[in-house]
């Protein structure tokens, strides 16, 4: 998803400064925004498999296991590819975001992922057997890299410190963030709210559609990005209806730093690349977890718990309202999460790759 290809930038760049020849892999909207990011680089193309969630929250759970055998096949696609990838383009080490099939028998491979503790919405034996499940792919990896802080509390609390670790061994990057912390606090006159999209369809359009409809209303500054980076949008438009909402299909990283100095409140999906981003950034957030989803839910409720930020129901969302509660909400930002990825720890693993490189030959 787009979440986990927004994360890797400032992984790329940080592998970069460290002498690092670096290729993409990705497909569909996440290679869109790869390459916009870093046009001289090697993009690839890797294998995709289209899914498309139910619109309803209580067939989502259905929805879910009605998809595992692409998933599973999905995960086929990727072990046959990456050993072709592999070997015409002289790999030397694999960074794999969240995708399970991209570990090579012979060359050093890193999985990325906060989803060790697995949640299905289906009890604690499911989220148990499920977790087996994802560890059995996890363990062919040579490390796990969790983007979060290790201490507690963390962002993505019991999902990246479950009770159970898998075998292989853990590290943790610290929060993973493109964007600089150095932004100014909005001036009384700005005060804009600004609303990101994302996730998967049909959910996002879903809330498109609630944003459009109580942006009609709404006598404030609004700026609806739609998270649609191959749509390359380079003006906003705007609703007829309300000529103060301004609608980006995506914004840059540039242009996104440049836009949250001026805004007060961010509308936005618990997905944990936009907490990774925003919490450090001390942005005052106001959560729809997607529907059915129980990873955004989770991350919505616990961040809700350590008063980071206030959660909201899609189906009972209103603007106004949402707004006059989270003014007087206790938001409260966390002083100790470190920027990642760890740059110390990344250093090691990249002398680690040239010893195992230079013994190959």
């Amino acid at each position: 998803g787009l979440g986990h290809a927004t994360r890797c930038i400032p992984l790329i760049y940080t592998l970069q400064a460290l002498g690092c020849e670096v290729l993409t892999a990705s497909d569909g909207a996440s290679r869109t925004l790869l390459v916009e990011e870093f046009p001289l680089l090697t993009h690839l193309s890797s294998p995709h498999t289209p899914i498309r969630y139910s619109s309803s929250k209580w067939l989502f759970g259905w929805a879910m296991l009605k998809l595992m055998p692409r998933f599973w096949l999905q995960i086929k696609r990727e072990q046959k590819w990456i050993q072709s990838i592999a070997s015409n383009y002289h790999i030397d080490a694999i960074v794999s975001d969240n995708r399970y099939g991209l570990a090579h028998p012979t060359i050093p491979s890193v999985i990325i992922t906060h989803q060790l503790g697995i949640r299905t919405g289906y009890g604690r034996y499911t989220d148990r057997k499920m977790q087996q499940l994802i560890y059995r792919f996890i363990n062919r990896f040579q490390q796990v890299w969790v983007p979060d802080v290790q201490e507690e509390p963390s962002l993505a609390g019991a999902l990246s410190h479950p009770r159970t670790m898998p075998k292989v061994p853990v590290q943790y990057l610290g929060i993973l963030n493109r964007l600089s912390k150095s932004l100014p606090t909005p001036a009384a006159a700005d005060k804009k709210v600004l609303v990101l999209l994302s996730g998967p369809e049909p959910q996002r359009t879903l809330l498109e559609k609630i944003i459009r409809t109580e942006a009609a209303s709404f006598s404030g500054q609004l700026i609806l990005v739609r998270g649609l980076p191959a749509h390359r949008t380079e003006k906003a438009t705007t609703i007829p209806t309300a000529t103060n909402t301004a609608i980006f299909d995506h914004l840059n990283t540039n242009d996104l730093q440049a836009l949250l100095p001026s805004v007060e409140y961010i509308i936005c999906r618990s997905g944990y690349t936009t907490l990774m981003e925003m919490i450090p950034l001390h942005k005052k957030l106001i959560l729809i977890p997607t529907p059915g989803q129980p990873e955004q839910i989770y991350l919505a409720s616990h961040a809700d718990s350590q008063h980071y930020a206030p959660q909201f129901l899609q189906e009972h969302f209103s603007l106004s309202e949402a707004l006059a509660a989270a003014a007087h909400y206790p938001y409260r930002f966390p002083t100790h999460f470190t920027a990642g990825p760890d740059a110390t720890m990344l250093g090691k693993w990249v002398e680690q790759i040239k010893v195992t490189r230079k013994s190959s030959h």
